[in-house]
């Protein structure tokens, strides 16, 4: 892999195209040779650093890449996940995985970490350009997994196929499955707070200018953090776990926020092997306003 990965499969990669032509401008393959769904999915945050643009993209490998936005060449490469043996490290100056892990052996059970959803599902975190923090949902889970071949002509249209006869969430091997909120420095990964959660929190995370954070949980409530400090602020029961992002938008003047709310999709049925609370949690459909008045 060189610096911008000019050549080999594309996939996994964060792409920078050019808007107007479509024609591209770079490409990071963050894990060359994917064998464990690690795509690159998650958000790329424009950051100014120095005079320059920097880019911070997580992976579902479990780390953060840090880029030149002009170029793509790495600046730095940190670890969210606390959990990972698809490789021993990632190097932070040139992206390039040291002891990656190839190919699993067929039939045979093997734990890989983290699991396929990544250390966290696809909804985004938020950058705050005045803490100059980055927050983001975090999971520590991993996974077993048996490699066998599928027929495909069996799958049918909606199905999956993931070459495993086994795939089931887990804890980590020497640890419970633990899930928080995190504050950090986006370009270092250095932690500035960390908020525990019994169950992963799914939903897109928000923070203000006026220096809040909010977040969602799995057993419906909304809180907000101050966004320095992570002291809680407030709470609302919205009545089931958020799935979505939280938007903050102005009316004449007036700041409001907007919760949708509603628990759902792949990723808690996935979860529930791991965390077998999930399965308990009340599903709903409701978006419900906030208007944020100064105390």
């Amino acid at each position: 892999m060189g610096e911008n990965n000019a050549t080999g499969d594309a996939a996994a990669s964060l792409l920078a195209l050019d808007p107007k032509t479509g024609s591209l401008k770079w490409h990071r393959q963050e894990v060359p040779g994917d064998h464990y769904d690690y795509d690159a999915a998650y958000e790329a945050v424009a950051i100014d650093h120095e005079g320059r643009q920097l880019i911070m993209h997580l992976s579902k490998s479990g780390f953060v890449f840090v880029m030149e936005k002009s170029n793509g060449r790495i600046y730095n490469v940190w670890r969210l996940a606390e959990n990972i043996n698809w490789v021993k490290d990632i190097d932070p100056k040139t992206g390039e995985t040291i002891g990656q892990v190839g190919d699993f052996p067929l039939g045979k059970e093997t734990v890989l970490c983290p699991y396929l959803l990544g250390v966290r599902s696809w909804n985004a975190g938020a950058y705050n350009p005045t803490t100059k923090l980055w927050y983001t949902n975090a999971m520590e889970v991993c996974q077993t997994l048996v490699p066998a071949r599928q027929d495909v002509s069996k799958i049918g249209v909606a199905g999956l196929y993931l070459g495993v006869s086994k795939l089931e969430a887990v804890p980590p091997l020497n640890a419970p499955a633990s899930a928080r909120l995190d504050a950090r420095d986006p370009l270092t990964g250095k932690l500035k707070w960390s908020i525990p959660y019994d169950i992963p929190g799914l939903g897109g995370v928000l923070t203000t200018g006026g220096g809040l954070v909010f977040n969602g949980v799995a057993h419906g409530f909304v809180r907000a953090y101050d966004a320095d400090s992570g002291a809680e602020l407030w709470e609302f029961n919205v009545g089931s776990g958020v799935r979505a992002g939280i938007v903050s938008y102005a009316v004449n003047g007036e700041q409001y926020i907007s919760v949708p709310a509603g628990w759902g999709s792949l990723a808690p049925g996935f979860m529930a092997s791991a965390f077998p609370a999930v399965s308990k949690l009340q599903g709903g459909a409701a978006v419900i306003t906030f208007s944020v008045e100064d105390n």
